[in-house]
């Protein structure tokens, strides 16, 4: 403890009035747990989109969607030559109290998601709340996913969502490089996949 740095202080989370991106990847503990509800949908391209990131020499994303000929271009941009297979999908966090978007590259947890939404008893994500936990880090990273029992989004949650405006199809603006996608949503749909 030093005289420098008032006791218990612990850095801010972001609130720009820009959204954030959902990750779990807190180099100081050993698990981490969030409780998420995936609201968007792949049938709503504004709501959540597939398709290749790169990363580049200078550190920085570049993302294009699955036409014909776009891992080419991925891959070509990509500092390993190894662009990944990512989601991008607009979520609830239950435990930040905050709307989000969640960039996913990991298959186990797009393959868990998946197989929910696959199940009769569960369907489209939107429909229940989801617990993340994340254990290990770097190579011995690992996801768990549980799907809680299925209940409709709260009124809440759907009004903060609305007022998002999010539009992850932002996300492959300016030639994948990016824009922000939150507030990008110009009022052609209410934003909410259901």
């Amino acid at each position: 403890m030093t005289d420098f740095m008032p006791e218990g202080y612990e850095e801010p989370k972001s609130k720009s009035g820009f959204g954030t991106y959902f990750k779990l990847n807190d180099e100081n503990k050993n698990e981490q747990i969030a409780r998420v509800r995936i609201m968007g949908s792949f049938k709503n391209p504004e709501s959540a989109i597939m398709g290749w990131e790169s990363w580049t020499a200078e550190n920085k994303p570049v993302r294009f969607d699955m036409s014909d000929g776009s891992y080419d271009k991925a891959e070509e941009v990509d500092r390993d030559g190894s662009p990944k297979h990512f989601w991008a999908i607009q979520i609830y966090n239950h435990t930040e109290n905050e709307v989000q978007i969640w960039g996913i590259t990991q298959r186990t947890i797009q393959r868990a998601i998946r197989k929910f939404s696959e199940n009769p008893k569960y369907g489209a994500p939107s429909n229940y709340d989801i617990e993340v936990t994340r254990t290990g880090h770097g190579l011995k990273t690992e996801y768990n996913l549980i799907a809680e029992p299925p209940e409709p989004p709260s009124a809440e949650i759907v009004g903060k969502m609305e007022e998002a405006k999010i539009d992850v199809r932002a996300m492959f603006a300016d030639e994948g490089r990016g824009l922000n996608p939150f507030g990008a949503l110009s009022g052609e749909t209410d934003g909410i996949p259901f």
